[in-house]
């Protein structure tokens, strides 16, 4: 075997898997996300202000996250400190 003949089938073998790799095909479903969960909406109690905004914010990011990841069927609010419970 010639080693051009050999190098050209290796070549055209790599950009034929690679554009197979690359074709669009149908988005595959996560198991989580079956269109027949329930919808949820949690409270989720922190223990700072809203005043705090790198914090609080960081937390309103996570819910926000969460709701993206479930297509909008896990809602997390997050509550400033003594909003659900009260401090005593």
């Amino acid at each position: 075997m010639k080693r051009r003949t050999f190098l050209r089938g290796v070549t055209a073998g790599g950009a034929a898997l690679t554009l197979g790799a690359c074709a669009p095909s149908a988005p595959e479903q996560a198991p989580g996300q079956a269109t027949g969960l329930p919808t949820l909406s949690w409270d989720m109690a922190t223990s700072w202000p809203t005043s705090l905004d790198t914090i609080f914010g960081g937390a309103q990011t996570f819910a926000a996250s969460v709701e993206a990841m479930t297509n909008g069927k896990f809602k997390i609010k997050a509550r400033a400190a003594g909003e659900i419970a009260k401090e005593t």
